[in-house]
């Protein structure tokens, strides 16, 4: 299963999704993605159905305005390709059709690609998304993006996940994780969401176009503009 999270053009309010064939299909209940993914996997496959047999609404994949998949509460940790730990707070979060901007007086930003796992509250990982972590030059956070979806279980193998960055084909990062959540062992699961982003492009300028891909958890492309 592949959800999503996405402004709703009926309501404009925030619903969760599931990606079928191209189109994204609202589901039809009350609940957040958060709520469904904490639910068992049993009842998660039953809101997916419910979802693809009577959606609320269906948008074409590309037309539709995607949040953050998994919006964190608690500020996020990271293991970086140092094996430093880091952490980034939740105004930090972004989705992948949001903006990544270089601040002023700064010329450039560094795209750290890698992926994320999604644990529910009682520490069970509930699925991974594509995450990139940007920062200055000098390291300081800039933004951390998640998305486009949450990839659940069932199309996961448990084999490496490998991640990469690139800007008109030529490769930038590629990060290879363990996708049996051996990296994750020292970090705190309690927060929801854990990130591994183990290797980083060169600086990037406004204008330039990254695009951050892997065969099982899908890709986004994300412009970095200037401020202003």
């Amino acid at each position: 299963m592949r959800w999503v999270t996405y402004l709703s053009p009926s309501g404009g309010a925030p619903r969760p999704g599931v990606v079928d064939d191209g189109c994204v299909l609202g589901y039809p209940g009350n609940e957040s993605l958060p709520e469904l993914l904490s639910q068992d996997r049993s009842v998660l496959a039953s809101a997916y159905q419910r979802a693809v047999a009577a959606p609320m609404e269906i948008i074409v994949e590309f037309e539709t305005r995607l949040c953050p998949p998994f919006m964190p509460q608690q500020p996020v940790r990271i293991l970086c390709g140092d094996q430093r730990v880091r952490t980034v707070d939740p105004e930090f979060v972004h989705g992948t059709d949001d903006s990544v901007v270089v601040p002023s007086p700064e010329a450039a930003l560094v795209a750290h690609v890698g992926a994320a796992a999604v644990f529910s509250g009682q520490g069970r990982c509930v699925g991974y998304s594509l995450a990139c972590l940007w920062t200055l030059p000098d390291g300081r956070c800039a933004g951390l993006t998640f998305g486009p979806a949450v990839v659940t279980h069932e199309e996961l193998d448990g084999s490496d996940i490998t991640v990469s960055g690139s800007i008109d084909d030529v490769p930038l990062a590629v990060t290879v994780i363990d996708g049996k959540l051996d990296w994750a062992e020292g970090i705190s699961r309690a927060n929801g969401i854990v990130a591994a982003t183990l290797d980083q492009t060169r600086p990037l300028t406004a204008g330039e176009e990254l695009l951050v891909a892997s065969d099982v958890l899908g890709e986004f492309e994300m412009r970095v503009c200037a401020e202003g």
